[in-house]
């Protein structure tokens, strides 16, 4: 199949329906939203410099996640290894005193480690195949059955502990 070139209208259209699937996959892997902002600007960017690479634009959403995932995990190789408390505060237990307060599923899909938030969040909030998270994330079908598996009973756990 040749390649095509989407001009600058189709794909900032692509875009914009896009754009939550994009912050809400980045932010599963980043955690802040100031991180996910970034990682989404920096994919956009790449993807628009490489927009010739996308060979059917029926396929627009999975490449462009592919390149927002890449960026994602660019990003944390480059990260500091420290932990400010303030990042994770939200993620610690309550004092007994606020144990009335449930945890969400939200907070529990990011409380889940990296490697199953991403394919818990590209599987039930982006509605992508498993097919399309093994593209996505670079690993086997397999791979991502295991991972949600792992997920969904790592969910069950943390929301019967609530």
């Amino acid at each position: 199949m040749t390649n095509f070139l989407l001009d600058k209208e189709i794909f900032c259209d692509q875009v914009i329906r896009n754009q939550e699937t994009m912050f809400r996959t980045a932010k599963a892997i980043l955690h802040q939203d100031e991180d996910a902002e970034d990682a989404v600007q920096e994919a956009i960017c790449a993807a628009y410099a490489g927009r010739g690479s996308l060979r059917d634009p029926a396929r627009f959403r999975p490449w462009i996640l592919k390149i927002l995932v890449n960026k994602c995990y660019e990003f944390c190789r480059k990260r500091r290894t420290t932990v400010d408390l303030a990042d994770i505060q939200d993620f610690l237990p309550a004092p007994a005193a606020d144990q009335a307060e449930r945890l969400s599923l939200w907070q529990a899909v990011m409380a889940l480690n990296s490697d199953l938030r991403a394919v818990v969040t590209l599987f039930y909030y982006e509605d992508l195949s498993i097919r399309e998270i093994s593209a996505v994330l670079g690993i086997s079908e397999a791979a991502v059955k295991t991972r949600l598996s792992r997920g969904r009973s790592r969910l069950k756990q943390l929301l019967h502990e609530e």
